[in-house]
């Protein structure tokens, strides 16, 4: 073992008391944009103190960490790392060997941001005005503040060619636009300025150019003046500027915007035509380049100064910017103009501006709200019709966020009617306030909604009188109000209104003593004991084909009560009985005629007592114009044009020959129709055989030639006009035949709606060995003819060989593939429907290669008529159920309509 060590010197041995008191007061100060200075005061009893531990928390918030992970000896500290803008609050611990003390007092709250400086200088000071003893000077402002908003400007000036500078004015300035008096006429200055802040005066501005003091009177406007940029965009910006002080001999007229690339004196002037506003949205620009501006004034003097020269610009969108978006609220109504930035620094603050004029007035409802930081709203609680125009936003302390919304004056219009409806929302109603009556005199006033709530409330109005009672039913939407008793006390109007949440609606029902209604109301309740009686009058009901339908309603009926129908008072025997249980009684009136015109009354009766109604369907009386609606009826000159309705004349083959056909909506004997042929007029005949149906007037050529070609018309008149359709028939379009080689043949018939005819066919093929032939034809036929083929009087039996199809419905073949010499012979095409058909034959003859073919020619093929299966039918065209008209409100309950007859054709068509 080694010598002992020299023995240490006396040890006195401390009693350490305990814990460090609490460090003294904690004082943060601004530092930079992401740290703060802490300081404090050191624990009054240290007791063999090691150092510190700082910890920090947000503002509101109990979520305390340490800044610092080792004990800190001195009574200072700079926390890092910290959120711009953020508030922050802070607290010290002191430890020993024992431990950490109490927590000091915490610091006053502090928001992130470098510490204040002072502004830049100001720059681009102009001459804007001038009158012999004063200048108007304008600048622009520092490009930096120095963290704290610029309250105040500082002007001097000197004589050119002096050093002595000489402040113009006390106090100092908030404007960046001031006259300075006091100059020398004919005198030449310079002027410098100086900004300044919370933080002091910022350095001064580069002097000026030498401005001569002369008053300007040439007749063109002074310059505009603080030309700025904003919305730029990779193609585009906006410029903004102030108008000139000095307008020239008379008022300015408006304002031409000239542009030019930095570095360069090559000018462009973007609008030709000036513009009246003090903003321009300059486009097609370069991507990334890099431009300045200039404003010149103009009035009918002529084009003015140019303005100070802009900064620059570069085109180049900022990445992630969103634009302005306008919307009507789905809930309150607000137009509501909407803007998320996507850059949002220390002291950012949204500013809004209607065509670039910053928005101060809030006093007509006008709102800015943010929300979530990043978003702003221009919110419109009372928008009118003024509000149109351009609406931007810009946020300051931003790489020049900013964009805008131009809303049209027929935008605007359509956004406050849209407005108008989400805050005044209207209760759709199925059924209007309407009545019933019902036993021992009572009346039941009743309306529909197409759904209303439990919250739901009304008022029921007789004469501006309110009367309660009233009841209703979620389920089914009905609201009614029942009258014990109704007499002449009662006449006059009515009204239900309700409210629905934020919905409304109100229906008015008028009841007037000098009223049909009114008195049939009153006859039914003050009988003694009820009697049958009609609930609804006569009415007339006239369908799209022009169907006459008479309509009436009775109630109060019995077992024994009878209904009867008269014309001109004589009793109408209709096919139909009425159907008194549904209680709605119809008469239809088959081919409405002059023949079936008149005075037309229904009667209700039992023992109880006798009810009529009565209505003048003669054509002179309150119906008159009822057939204004069809689209001819020769009874009533005031009727639309005849055969306005009549569609073009068409082509239908029938039996006999072509018939021409002209569809309307209504046809009877009664018309004056006439047809021609050119300036012919063609009369019934063997040749040419004229009728009609209830849908059609109807022409039929008998076995047509050759010479029957030509225009023909159909004139269909009455003693004040008259409507022509015409169609020729030429032939054109309607190929005989034709030849495909070496493909084959291709046969066209000429096929109509109905039975078909081949007129002329290639008589013979000529094939060579090895190729392959189609035999290709065109059919249609209603119904859609059957098509066979036959070899040698054998139908043909699809294969791979023999391919047999049908293209699109029209195009029939049969494909032989690979042709052999066995492969000749004669082939026939069949085609056939209920009608009758025809068939034709075709010679096929298969050369070997070498072989000599003879030439081609079109010769008749011979045809086979195919008789029809049954005995040939000219379909009919169908007569439609006249609809029900729209019946007068009732309640909601299910009824029944008869349905009416088809017409029958006045002058059925000939046929041979």
């Amino acid at each position: 073992t080694s010598a002992p060590s020299e023995p240490t010197r006396p040890i006195t041995t401390q009693q350490i008391k305990g814990v460090p008191s609490a460090p003294g007061q904690v004082v943060a100060t601004r530092q930079t944009d992401t740290s703060v200075l802490i300081q404090w005061a050191a624990p009054k009893e240290p007791n063999n103190l090691i150092g510190y531990y700082i910890d920090q928390c947000v503002k509101g918030s109990k979520d305390w960490t340490s800044s610092n992970h080792k004990p800190r000896k001195e009574t200072r500290f700079v926390v890092s790392g910290l959120t711009t803008g953020e508030s922050y609050v802070f607290r010290v611990q002191a430890i020993n060997e024992i431990g950490l003390s109490d927590e000091s007092q915490e610091s006053s709250p502090l928001s992130v941001k470098a510490a204040l400086t002072t502004p830049s200088a100001p720059y681009n000071i102009a001459l804007i005005n001038c009158d012999g003893t004063s200048m108007v000077l304008s600048w622009k402002k520092p490009l930096q503040s120095g963290g704290a908003p610029i309250k105040e400007y500082y002007v001097d000036k000197r004589r050119s060619g002096t050093s002595m500078w000489r402040e113009v004015h006390i106090p100092p300035l908030s404007e960046r636009l001031y006259r300075v008096g006091g100059l020398t006429e004919g005198g030449v200055y310079q002027f410098q300025v100086y900004a300044a802040n919370l933080a002091g005066l910022g350095p001064a501005s580069k002097h000026s150019a030498d401005f001569t003091c002369e008053a300007w009177t040439f007749p063109e406007p002074g310059p505009a003046y603080d030309l700025t940029f904003c919305e730029v965009r990779d193609d585009s910006f906006v410029v903004e500027w102030q108008k000139p002080l000095y307008t020239g001999s008379g008022p300015i007229t408006g304002y031409h915007v000239e542009y030019a690339k930095t570095g360069t004196s090559d000018w462009v002037t973007f609008n030709e035509t000036t513009t009246t506003n003090h903003f321009l949205k300059v486009t097609g620009l370069e991507v990334g380049s890099t431009y300045i501006a200039r404003v010149r004034p103009v009035n009918a003097a002529g084009v003015g100064m140019a303005s100070m020269t802009s900064d620059s610009v570069t085109t180049k969108a900022v990445e992630g910017l969103k634009e302005v978006s306008c919307v009507v609220d789905e809930k309150t109504g607000d137009i509501v103009f909407s803007f998320e930035s996507c850059q949002m620094n220390f002291g950012s603050k949204f500013v809004w501006k209607k065509d670039y004029m910053e928005i101060t007035d809030f006093s007509k409802g006008v709102e800015i709200k943010t929300e979530a930081t990043r978003i702003s709203k221009l919110i419109f609680k009372n928008p009118d019709k003024d509000d149109f125009g351009t609406f931007s936003v810009a946020v300051t302390n931003t790489s020049g966020i900013s964009s805008s919304y131009s809303i049209t004056a027929e935008e605007l219009v359509k956004m406050l009617a849209l407005s108008h409806d989400i805050r005044h929302p209207i209760i759709p109603l199925k059924s209007e306030l309407s009545y019933k009556i019902l036993e021992r005199g009572r009346m039941r006033f009743w309306l529909q909604a197409e759904e209303i709530s439990s919250n739901v409330t009304y008022k029921f109005f007789a004469n501006d009188k309110e009367l309660s009672g009233m009841g209703h039913n979620i389920s089914t939407g009905v609201i009614e109000f029942i009258m014990d008793h109704f007499t002449t006390e009662n006449e006059g109007t009515y009204t239900c209104q309700i409210r629905d949440g934020g919905g409304k609606a109100q229906s008015t029902l008028v009841l007037i003593g000098d009223s049909e209604r009114f008195r049939r109301l009153l006859y039914i309740n003050t009988r003694a004991v009820p009697s049958p009686h009609f609930s609804e009058f006569l009415s007339l009901q006239i369908g799209d084909d022009c169907s006459v339908t008479l309509v009436c309603k009775v109630a109060n009926l019995k077992k024994e009560s009878e209904f009867h129908w008269y014309r001109e008072d004589k009793e109408i025997i209709p096919d139909v009985k009425p159907d008194l249980g549904a209680g709605v009684c119809k008469l239809p009136i088959k081919l409405f005629s002059l023949k079936t015109a008149g005075i037309y009354k229904a009667t209700i009766s039992d023992d109880r007592g006798t009810d009529m109604s009565q209505i003048d369907i003669s054509g002179k009386g309150k119906f008159s114009l009822i057939f204004v609606c069809a689209p001819f009826n020769p009874l009533f000159p005031s009727s639309r044009p005849p055969g306005a309705s009549a569609g073009e004349l068409v082509i239908s083959c029938t039996a006999t020959g072509i018939q021409l056909q002209c569809h309307m909506k209504y046809y009877t004997a009664e018309m004056d129709i006439v047809w021609f042929k050119g300036a012919s007029k063609l009369c019934h005949s063997d040749k040419h055989v004229i009728g009609g149906t209830p849908a059609m007037a109807t022409m039929e050529i008998i076995e047509p030639e050759e010479k029957d070609k030509g225009m023909y018309s159909v004139v269909i008149t009455n003693s004040e006009n008259s409507h022509k359709r015409s169609l020729e028939l030429s032939g054109e379009g309607q190929s005989l035949y034709d030849i495909n080689i070496p493909r084959g043949i291709v046969i066209y018939f000429n096929l109509f709606k109905h039975h078909s005819r081949c007129l002329h066919a290639h008589l013979t093929i000529y094939v060579l060995l090895k190729q392959t032939l189609s035999l290709t034809c065109t059919v249609c036929g209603d119904p859609k003819p059957h098509v066979s083929w036959m070899r040698n009087g054998v139908e043909v039996e699809p294969d791979e060989k023999f391919v047999v199809s049908m293209d699109q419905g029209r195009f029939a073949s049969l494909t032989i593939k690979g042709v052999v010499m066995e492969d000749s012979g004669r082939y026939s095409m069949i085609i056939q429907n209920k009608y009758g058909g025809e068939s034709v034959d075709i010679l096929v003859s298969v050369y070997r290669h070498g072989e000599k073919i003879p030439d081609a020619k079109p010769l008749m093929a011979p045809k086979t008529i195919i008789p029809p299966k049954l005995p040939i039918e000219m379909p009919q065209t169908k007569t439609q159920p006249a609809p029900s008209p729209a019946p007068a409100a009732q309640s909601p309950t299910p009824s029944r309509a008869a349905a009416g007859k088809a017409a029958k054709s006045p002058t059925p068509s000939r046929r041979k």
